[in-house]
């Protein structure tokens, strides 16, 4: 069986050593969720957007990470809160993707950042500030309930009301074109995963399968969906 070529965003970090130099980087429960799953993940770092298109056409797959915020401009709206965890190279850079990816019909798995993105890219847009979805317990602990949309490929992995791990201060709000929600927070009714309805094929995804890969086996059969099935 021919491996699949699995693409994942990465992000930049300063050096503990030396903040003025920076490491490209993801989270390595991508990269152990794929190999376990029998793919080949290849770390994209952030670039050009014209480099876009040559990674596009080399990968199967496409996973797009969490991280910085998304800058509130690709949505039409002004930044209303405090903060200063924005990539503006980034945003640019995966937006670049994104479009390379759904010209070649290619299939994209999107958590938390990566979901929000997408959904801008299709033309919706996010709340900037949301509450009680950022956990301070450590990310290996599912922390709230969500509800599920039956007979969905996330539902059969995982049943119709899991508990998932929250790590989130913004989330989805007007819904793009193209897009269905298929789960739902059970207590504000934040949307936590959404598809496409329109055949491409996309799953994203609020939460962090990622870190829980070795805590539960639902997590890693995500990943098992992603590689082979997506």
């Amino acid at each position: 069986m021919t491996q699949p070529l699995i693409g994942i965003s990465g992000n930049l970090q300063p050096y503990p050593e030396d903040s003025n130099l920076f490491q490209s980087y993801t989270a390595n429960g991508y990269v152990e969720g794929i190999q376990k799953s029998g793919g080949l993940p290849l770390i994209i770092p952030i670039g050009k957007p014209e480099l876009a298109k040559h990674y596009a056409v080399s990968i199967d797959k496409l996973i797009l990470t969490g991280g910085q915020h998304v800058s509130p401009h690709f949505y039409g709206e002004k930044k209303t809160i405090i903060s200063d965890d924005y990539s503006l190279i980034r945003d640019t850079f995966e937006l670049a993707l994104i479009q390379e990816m759904l010209t070649l019909e290619k299939p994209i798995f999107a958590t938390c950042r990566g979901t929000q993105l997408f959904n801008v890219a299709l033309g919706g847009t996010l709340y900037q500030d949301i509450t009680d979805h950022w956990q301070n317990l450590s990310a290996i602990h599912p922390t709230h309930k969500i509800t599920l949309t039956p007979n969905t490929p996330l539902s059969d992995i995982f049943g119709t009301n899991p508990s998932i791990n929250s790590l989130h201060r913004q989330a989805i709000k007007d819904l793009a074109p193209g897009l269905e929600i298929i789960g739902l927070s059970a207590e504000d009714h934040i949307i936590e995963a959404v598809r496409s309805n329109n055949g491409y094929p996309f799953l994203g995804l609020q939460w962090h399968p990622e870190f829980m890969i070795d805590h539960r086996e639902e997590d890693l059969k995500l990943f098992h969906y992603i590689t082979h099935q997506l």
